[in-house]
């Protein structure tokens, strides 16, 4: 069909019945990168200057206005938005809306805790006003504010909607001050889509009791309830009061509720998704009420404060600046922040920010794999927040497994016979184990143990927590080794090794799984060296040790690892699974003997960039790749950052991208896997990026630096509590010494590759190189220029935020489809953004819908390609051939249409035949 390239069958993801088709060419395409990329765009000098450095030697971090430099990272609509599913988010850690205009206001609400892995969302808030609060204005402005973590609407200067919430808590609130005269009526209406046919995406034990909604409206407030019968203790009632003005309260109907609220100039609504989970007996209409009560009693001045001082103080733990080369670095900073937030504005319930569910979406319950956690994809979405000193948000995620360890002690005993830990990959909130044994994706898969092990002793050497240490990580790390221990068989030779296990969901029931043999050699060091620690099991570590001393080598073949013992077994899913020795099981990278065998496994990984989850930029971030990580940031956007507000339409995976986009740009700019501080280890060659952070490294140390123009001008170290600390020599063979910043005490004066010192709790220290100290910079603080519009990355179609005129390229993934057209990405040609939709069914269906006053079809045309119809407005316009003989034609306007009225059209597309009819892109014009 396609010259030089062929359409895949199958491509998988976690579970089952993941089946979507995609270009495999995207191996050739992507595979290449031993040598940094070609290709990066021109750049100006940055704008910062060498000669300046930010870093404190009183505080031990980067000097940082922090509300002026994240206001740059601001998301900025400046027309109203009436796509649900680019809705702007906003969230106060427990609830959070995603906001559109639709009839007024219209947020669709979730809780983090209202149902089993969220899988079930709260419902709608819609506040409108007669006459409409967005009628009559000449300007427009919709502002996300990162720093403060409000929402806020503007209509000229008379009309202002702030959406923000009360910090520690699930209230979430919406205030008004609207200065027109004659508004003649006010109401806010909490609502449910229709759920009689809902179906049990969560795996609950009870769907009847989220099909029944029960209602109530009197003078506290009026709500709706769902779950209330849950066993497991799960439902929420969606409720709502209001601040500053008179209202009654009123039930429309069986699932929608009305408080009607007397037109006054400044009001606030407040309304709550709360959690039966979370409330005293259980009872979630009392609690609604009751924190309703508390919020409109505190009042909207106090509770705005408090909640901007949490958001704030959030902001404060960490500053990451990554900048330059002609503004895509920029960019990729300002997914960095956005990602930050999405994930911290839903992280801090009982349980973890699903990966697909979270607390933002706008498609009512519809949502997938919301059966169970699935560890590969909830790895993605949390181990970021170690290094950027938000060790908070990953005990969420880690007290998921630790709060189970009971009931999967016991499962192993029942499943295995044997006295350990197994932890299912696919598990639900209580630790239950269907989504795993269900599947053969999944069933046989044994080393999630291990990483959630793994995870929590990192947890330990960021906090130095020992409590934790002792009570939670060691036992399981201690049962995990326990569990694998008992799976080794021994052969002939003595040598220990797996005999049959799944290397992932990728390849079934094959010997040696690299994941397992790499659980072993991560895991039972550790588990030897805290048990010595700690005094405890001494019994059992001469096992430990003689089965690592003893366990057969890595597979590999013709210079790299490879997933399992040859022969490679019939790949099931799309997962580089010999990468995973890289990160995240943190037993290679820069400067280990094997890093040569790494760098060749990355490079002939068979999965490049191939789903939303892929981690391949924070492994090359590990082996010290910068041009290629960038690379890898850039790419993972561009194809899957496709909407305004930062979402993805990968139905397959919401937040992963986020998570990884925060990994590889950590890990870029800092890393300490291996207990050596190492800065700027992976950034891009070009002379014009500026990379400056405060991040956590392991031990406890808050590790600053900056570099520009090719040059690291220092290493800071805030010690939190006094470990040892040890500094890979940034400037190579250079003199360094360390200086204690409250004296100016040299402490060591070296040239080595790696410089080791003693280090005191609560004191700062600086690196430096003796030939060019810190105190030869001139001090500045850092700031930035508030944001006040959309935002775009060269070369792809993905953008942050709306500009006040819509028009220019749409890519095709804006675009509607049915079931018979296929996406297709990293084609090579030159389409927009390197993606298509192409069908080969007759009558297959695609529009768009757009407002402006003309529009182009973009397509590729080609030999293989037939006709498609097009209609506007539903009205026929033409029969376009797609068909051209000679080389393919790539972004070609097939069809357009002008002197349109300005207002809402849609663009239908019906192909006509079995060869490819496709759609590269759209051109609106405003």
């Amino acid at each position: 069909m396609f010259t030089g390239r062929d359409i895949s069958a199958l491509l998988l993801f976690p579970g089952e019945d993941r089946v979507v088709r995609t270009v495999s060419k995207v191996i050739v395409a992507l595979a290449v990168l031993a040598t940094p990329l070609a290709g990066l765009p021109a750049a100006p000098p940055a704008a910062a200057s060498p000669t300046d450095a930010a870093f404190s030697t009183s505080s031990g971090v980067l000097d940082v206005d922090h509300a002026s430099y994240l206001s740059k990272h601001d998301i900025v609509y400046n027309r109203p938005n009436t796509n649900p599913n680019h809705g702007l988010t906003v969230g106060n850690g427990r609830t959070g809306a995603m906001a559109w205009q639709a009839n007024g206001l219209t947020m669709q609400v979730s809780g983090v805790d209202v149902s089993q892995q969220t899988a079930f969302g709260a419902g709608l808030v819609n506040l409108a006003t007669t006459p409409a609060m967005d009628s009559g204005y000449s300007t427009y402005e919709q502002r996300l504010s990162l720093y403060d973590g409000t929402l806020t609407t503007r209509y000229d200067s008379n009309r202002t909607v702030t959406v923000m919430g009360s910090p520690n808590s699930e209230v979430m609130g919406i205030h008004v001050d609207d200065a027109r005269g004659g508004v003649s009526g006010i109401t806010l209406e909490l609502s449910l889509w229709d759920v009689a046919n809902l179906g049990n995406s969560g795996d609950v034990p009870d769907i009847d009791t989220w099909r029944t909604v029960s209602t109530y409206a009197d003078a506290s407030g009026a709500g709706l309830s769902r779950g209330q019968a849950d066993p497991q203790h799960f439902g929420y009632t969606l409720a709502a009061t209001v601040e500053g003005a008179n209202y009654s309260a009123s039930v429309v109907n069986g699932s929608r509720v009305r408080l009607s609220i007397t037109p006054t100039s400044s009001y606030t609504i407040w309304f709550t998704a709360a959690t039966r989970l979370n409330a005293p007996g259980n009872n979630s209409v009392d609690q609604a009420r009751n924190a309703l009560n508390a919020v409109r009693s505190t009042g909207y001045s106090t509770t705005l404060t408090s909640y901007r001082s949490w958001w704030h103080s959030f902001w404060d733990r960490s500053f990451v600046q990554y900048s330059g080369l002609g503004g895509d670095a920029d960019y990729m900073e300002n997914v960095y922040y956005l990602s930050t937030f999405l994930v911290a504005a839903g992280g801090y319930g009982n349980y973890p920010f699903h990966f697909i569910n979270g607390v933002f979406r706008a498609t009512g319950d519809s949502t997938k794999w919301s059966n169970a956690y699935w560890y590969w994809n909830q790895r993605d979405v949390y181990n970021s927040f170690l290094a950027s000193n938000h060790v908070d948000l990953m005990n969420t995620f880690n007290r998921l497994y630790s709060r189970n360890f009971a009931a999967l002690k016991a499962y192993t005993q029942t499943r295995y016979g044997v006295d350990g830990l197994w932890v299912p990959e696919t598990m639900g909130w209580d630790g239950n184990a269907r989504g795993t044994v269900g599947s053969d994706y999944t069933k046989n898969i044994l080393s999630t143990g291990y990483e959630a092990a793994y995870n929590m002793y990192l947890q330990y050497r960021y906090t130095n927590d020992g409590d934790y240490l002792r009570d939670t990580a060691y036992p399981y790390m201690r049962e995990v080794a326990k569990f694998y221990s008992r799976m080794l068989s021994v052969d002939g030779a003595g040598k220990y090794y797996m005999a049959s296990s799944n290397s992932h969901e990728t390849y079934w029931n094959v010997r040696n799984a690299i994941t397992d043999l790499a659980a072993v050699r991560s895991l039972f060091p550790l588990a030897v060296r805290v048990s010595q620690q700690l005094g405890l099991d001494a019994d059992l570590r001469p096992q430990w040790q003689h089965n690592l001393d003893n366990l057969v080598p890595y597979p590999t073949e013709s210079g790299a690892y490879v997933p399992h013992q040859p022969p490679i077994a019939q790949t099931r899913n799309n997962e580089n699974v010999a990468a995973e020795l890289i990160w995240p099981y943190d037993i290679t990278g820069i400067g280990y003997p094997d890093h040569q065998t790494a760098v060749n496994t990355w490079n002939r990984r068979p999965f490049p960039y191939g789903n939303v989850w892929a981690n391949d930029a924070v492994q090359a971030a590990r082996l010290g790749l910068g041009d290629q990580t960038y690379q890898g940031m850039k790419t993972m956007l561009r194809q899957y950052q496709n909407y305004p507000n930062g979402f993805t339409n990968n139905t397959n995976g919401v937040f992963e991208y986020h998570g990884v986009h925060l990994s590889a740009m950590n890990e870029s700019l800092l890393q300490s896997y291996n207990d050596k501080i190492r800065v700027f280890p992976a950034v891009p060659g070009d002379s014009s990026f500026v990379g400056k952070f405060t991040l956590l490294a392991k031990n406890g140390f808050l590790v600053s630096a900056e570099g520009e123009a090719g040059e690291t001008k220092y290493v800071g170290l805030r010690s939190q509590w006094g470990a040892t600390a040890r500094v890979v020599n940034p400037w190579g063979g250079q003199q360094v010494r360390v200086r204690r910043a409250s004296d100016n005490a040299i402490l060591l004066t070296t040239s080595a590759a790696e410089l080791e010192f003693a280090t005191a709790a609560g004191t700062v220290y600086v690196v430096e190189r003796t030939a060019k100290p810190l105190t030869d910079y001139g001090h500045v603080r850092l700031t930035g220029t508030r944001n006040q519009g959309a935002k775009s990355l060269s070369g792809t179609a993905s953008t942050l935020g709306l500009d006040a005129t819509a028009g220019g390229l749409v890519n095709d993934t804006e675009g509607t489809y049915d079931t018979d057209w296929y996406r297709t990405t990293n084609r090579g040609y030159g389409d927009y953004n390197d993606d298509t939709h192409h069908s080969t069914v007759v009558n297959a269906v695609a529009s768009y819908t757009f407002t402006g006053t003309g529009i182009e079809y973009l397509s590729e045309r080609n030999g293989d390609m037939g006709p498609v119809d097009v209609y506007l407005d539903d009205q026929f316009q033409a029969t376009v051939d797609l068909r051209a003989s000679g080389a393919r034609q790539v972004q070609q306007v097939v069809w357009q249409r002008g002197g349109l009225p300005r207002s809402q059209h849609t663009i239908r597309v019906v192909n006509r035949s079995t060869s490819v009819g496709m759609i590269d892109a759209f051109r609106i014009v405003p």
